[in-house]
C-alpha cells in the first residue's frame, strides 16, 4: 500500500478544484477513470450560475433554486451556494480564468428557471471545457498533485467505520493496487450514462456510488434523474446536448404542426424548469408519429447564434443540420440529482470519506436541478470540503507500522476485453433501454415492477463464468444494483415532484409531508426533511 496525504477520485471540475485546494496543505493523489478531458464537466455547455450583477441578489438566486427544487432543497445548503458562489468566481478570475465579457463587463446569460441574467459563460457554449481545461492546467503544474489516469476504484478500504484508503484497478496493467490517506474524496460523477439515450460521456455510470454503497455509505434520492429537454435527436440513440441557453437566447419549441406548445400552458414558456419542458416535449412526441420536436431559431440573428454557440453550430453542421434555422430535439437522461448523502462539508456517514459534485447529494438540488447550478456547486463545495479537511484532520494512519492486509488481484487483460465485447456491452445496452422505458420521464407502478423483473433477468444472464468472477462482470453487477435501487426508490415515492413524475400519482404531497429517500445497504426508507436536518 502507498500512503498519501489526500486522495481525490475523479477528474472532473469538482475533483480538480478540490485537489487544487487540498494541495495547499499536503500531497494529493488524483485518480481519474479516464482522461482528464472526458468528464461531464468538460462537456458542460450552459455556464456557471453566480450573482455578479448589481441588479441581482443572492436572495433571488436562492429563490429560483428553491422553486426549481420543488420543496426538497436543503435551504441551508442553498444559502451557502448562492452566498459563496460570487467569492469562488472571484477566486477563479484572480487565478486567471477568463469568462466571456461584453463592453468590459462579464457577459451574463439567462437560462430556464432563472429570473435574472446570471449565467457566466466562456467561449460561448464551451464553459465546461474551458473552466475544466483551466483547472487541468493548474493541477498538472502543481508538484503536490500526482495524477493517475485510467485507474478504476474497485472498493473503499473501511475499518471501524472509517475510510482509510482505496483499492483500484490499474487499467494499464489490469492489476489491483491499494492506496491509503488521511481523507478520501469521491468526485466520480453521476449515473446518467446508465440510460439510453443520454447526454453523458460513457464513464458516468454510477461506479463511485456503487463502491460507496458497498462500503455502507448512505445514498439519497436516486429516483430524481434529470432529463435534459433538448438533446439533438439521432436515430442511433447518441444524444448531443443542446444547451438551455439556446432557449435563453429566444429559441422556440415547435410541435409537428409548427405550433409553440409551451407558450399557453406554462408562464415561463420555453424557459420553464427542465422537468416541465421535458414532460411537455415527451407528451408531444407521444401524441405524434415523429420522435422529436423542433427547436426553432429561424427568427433569431444567425450572427449572434454562431458567436454564442459555436460548438453546437459546428456539431449540427457535421450532422447536416443548420442550427440557425431549426433542429430536431428530444429529451435524454442528463443529470443525477441524488447521490451519496453528505453534510454541508461534504462528509458522508463514513468518517474520512467525502463526496463532491454530481456524485454527492448535498441537498442543493432538491427534486430538480436549477440550470447551471452544477458547475458552481463543484467549486463551492469542493472549496468547503478541502478547507474542512485541512482544518479538521481525521485519524492519520501513518502511525501504523504495517498497514492492514489487503487482498489484491490480477486480471487477465485479454479475457476481460473479450468478455466486455461479448457480454458487458450488450448487457449495458439492455440496461440503458430498460431504465429509459421503465424509469424514464413518466413512471407508473406497473412499469417500474416490470423494469425490476427485467433487471433481475439481466443479472441472471450475466452470471459467473466458469465459477470465476471477472472484474468486468463484478462492475456490471454493481451497475445493475444501482439501477435496481433507482427503480425501488422510484416505486417508494408515491407522488410526483420535480423530475420524478408518477402518472399513477400525479399530485405533489403537501410541504409538511415532504420527504427524501434514504438507502443504506438493502434498506430503503423515507426520511422527513426535519429528520435529515
Amino acid at each position: 500500500m502507498k500512503a498519501q496525504d489526500y486522495i481525490v477520485v475523479g477528474g472532473g471540475l469538482s475533483g480538480l478544484y478540490t485537489a487544487h485546494i487540498l494541495s495547499q496543505k499536503g500531497n494529493v493523489l488524483l485518480m481519474a477513470r479516464a482522461g482528464l478531458d472526458e468528464s461531464n464537466s468538460y462537456f458542460a455547455q450552459g455556464g456557471m450560475a453566480a450573482v455578479t450583477d448589481a441588479e441581482d441578489t443572492p436572495a433571488d438566486h436562492f429563490q429560483d433554486t428553491i422553486v426549481a427544487g420543488r420543496g426538497l432543497c436543503r435551504e441551508e445548503a442553498v444559502s451557502l451556494l448562492v452566498e459563496e458562489a460570487p467569492h469562488r468566481v472571484d477566486d477563479l478570475i484572480s487565478m486567471g480564468m477568463q469568462f466571456d465579457e461584453e463592453n468590459g463587463h462579464l457577459a451574463l446569460g439567462l437560462e430556464g428557471g432563472h429570473h435574472h441574467h446570471r449565467i457566466l459563460h466562456a467561449g460561448g457554449d464551451a464553459t465546461g471545457r474551458l473552466v475544466t481545461q483551466f483547472m487541468i492546467e493548474q493541477v498538472l503544474k502543481n508538484e503536490r498533485i500526482q495524477v493517475l489516469d485510467h485507474y478504476f476504484v474497485t472498493s473503499l478500504l473501511v475499518r471501524d467505520g472509517h475510510c482509510f484508503g482505496v483499492k483500484v484497478l490499474n487499467e494499464h496493467t489490469f492489476k489491483e493496487q491499494a492506496y491509503y490517506a488521511k481523507a478520501i474524496v469521491l468526485a466520480t460523477g453521476g449515473c446518467g450514462a446508465l440510460y439510453i439515450p443520454t447526454t453523458n460521456p460513457p464513464f458516468s455510470l454510477g461506479d463511485g456510488m456503487a463502491v460507496a454503497h458497498a462500503a455502507g455509505a448512505r445514498l439519497m434520492d436516486l429516483e430524481f434523474i434529470q432529463f435534459h429537454p433538448t438533446a439533438l435527436y439521432s436515430d442511433t440513440g447518441n444524444a448531443f446536448l443542446i444547451s438551455e441557453a439556446v432557449r435563453g437566447e429566444g429559441a422556440y419549441l415547435l410541435n409537428k404542426e409548427g405550433e409553440r406548445f409551451m407558450k399557453d400552458k406554462y408562464p415561463l414558456a420555453e424557459l420553464s424548469p427542465r422537468d416541465e419542458v421535458a414532460r411537455a416535449i415527451f407528451s408531444e412526441i407521444q401524441r405524434s408519429d415523429i420522435p422529436y420536436v423542433t427547436l426553432s431559431t429561424a427568427h433569431l440573428s444567425r450572427e449572434r447564434l454562431m458567436q454564442r454557440f459555436p460548438t453546437i453550430a459546428a456539431h449540427c453542421k457535421k450532422m447536416g443540420l443548420d442550427f440557425a434555422t431549426g433542429i430536431p430535439v428530444a429529451p435524454a437522461a442528463h443529470y443525477t440529482v441524488g447521490g451519496i448523502a453528505t453534510n454541508l462539508f461534504g462528509e458522508t456517514n463514513i468518517t474520512g470519506l467525502y463526496a463532491v459534485g454530481e456524485a454527492a447529494s448535498t441537498g442543493v438540488m432538491g427534486a430538480n436541478r436549477l440550470a447551471s447550478n452544477s458547475l458552481i456547486e463543484c467549486i463551492v463545495f469542493g472549496y468547503r470540503i478541502a478547507k474542512h479537511i485541512i482544518e479538521n484532520p481525521q485519524h492519520d494512519y501513518s502511525d501504523i507500522a504495517s498497514p492492514p492486509d489487503v487482498e489484491l488481484r490480477t486480471f487477465e487483460a485479454q479475457r476481460e476485453l473479450r468478455w466486455q465485447k461479448a457480454k458487458e456491452e450488450p448487457a449495458m445496452h439492455k440496461l440503458g433501454k430498460i431504465l429509459m422505458k421503465h424509469c424514464g420521464i413518466i413512471r407508473t407502478e406497473d412499469s417500474l415492477r416490470k423494469g425490476l423483473q427485467k433487471l433481475e433477468r439481466l443479472r441472471r444472464s450475466v452470471g459467473c463464468e466458469d465459477d470465476e468472477t471477472l472484474f468486468s462482470q463484478e462492475v456490471l453487477h454493481r451497475r445493475i444494483t444501482i439501477a435496481e435501487l433507482m427503480l425501488k426508490a422510484t416505486l417508494l415515492r408515491t407522488e410526483s415532484r420535480g423530475v420524478h413524475y408518477r402518472d399513477d400519482y400525479p399530485e405533489t404531497l403537501p410541504k409538511d409531508k415532504a420527504y427524501r429517500t434514504e438507502i443504506i445497504g438493502d434498506k430503503i426508507t423515507h426520511v422527513t426533511l426535519d429528520q435529515y436536518e
